[in-house]
């Protein structure tokens, strides 16, 4: 047995409860050479969760939106998809991503879309996979973790490390940041040309005081936080 296994063991028998296993958030170390897929359920997600990634390495990152949004915006499903899809295309030129490309599986439908899913792209050929989370309180979001783990079973060869980031439900506990203090104005003007959904809401302020607040950990103004699975 482990020293700190041996001592949670004593602990448990002192205390009589078990504590949780803390994990201490380290800085994502992203290489030159590493190619990152992003997987944004809806038009915006990808910016508000990632926003500080794109910003620092857009060239290195495909994102791929998957549902239309026709659910949210003023006008006809039509009017309201095409909106959306050209904000999208609009934020992804912005951050000067490598690639993108748009499913279009119905929104609020994702869990429909497997067969689409499976065949968007080659996920081989990445080294992570960034995704929201799977406790993110909206039901395309929670989608997407388990499409990827049965496509990770299904097709040999995906070695892409999966990557977490946060949108509608806060992590837990987060395992990687990183510090995005020097492009924070940058993410908050893309989060801004969403303007089909910043009408209504200050998203940017908002999404950015989160921001702001996961730094206190680690003594930087502002940080996105992600869980990294081994």
């Amino acid at each position: 047995m482990g020293l700190k296994k041996l001592n949670r063991w004593f602990e448990n028998i002192l205390h009589g409860y078990h504590l949780p296993k803390l994990v201490k958030s380290k800085p994502w170390k992203i290489k030159q050479s590493d190619k990152i897929c992003i997987l944004a359920p809806h038009a915006d997600d990808e910016t508000i969760g990632c926003g500080g990634l794109l910003a620092m390495y857009g060239s290195q990152c495909d994102v791929i939106l998957l549902t239309d949004g026709r659910l949210a915006g003023q006008g006809s499903p039509e009017e309201i998809v095409k909106r959306r899809e050209d904000e999208f295309s609009e934020v992804m030129r912005f951050f000067k991503v490598h690639d993108f490309k748009m499913m279009r599986a119905q929104d609020n439908l994702l869990i429909n879309s497997f067969d689409k899913f499976s065949q968007i792209t080659d996920f081989r050929k990445y080294d992570y996979v960034v995704m929201p989370h799977g406790l993110d309180s909206h039901k395309d979001h929670v989608v997407v973790k388990p499409f990827f783990e049965r496509l990770k079973k299904e097709q040999k060869g995906i070695k892409a490390k999966s990557v977490y980031y946060e949108v509608w439900g806060a992590l837990a506990m987060p395992t990687h940041y990183l510090d995005i203090s020097e492009v924070v104005d940058v993410k908050r003007n893309a989060i801004n040309m969403y303007k089909s959904q910043t009408e209504k809401i200050d998203y940017a302020g908002r999404i950015l005081a989160l921001n702001h607040y996961r730094g206190i950990r680690h003594a930087v103004e502002f940080e996105e936080d992600f869980v990294i699975e081994d």
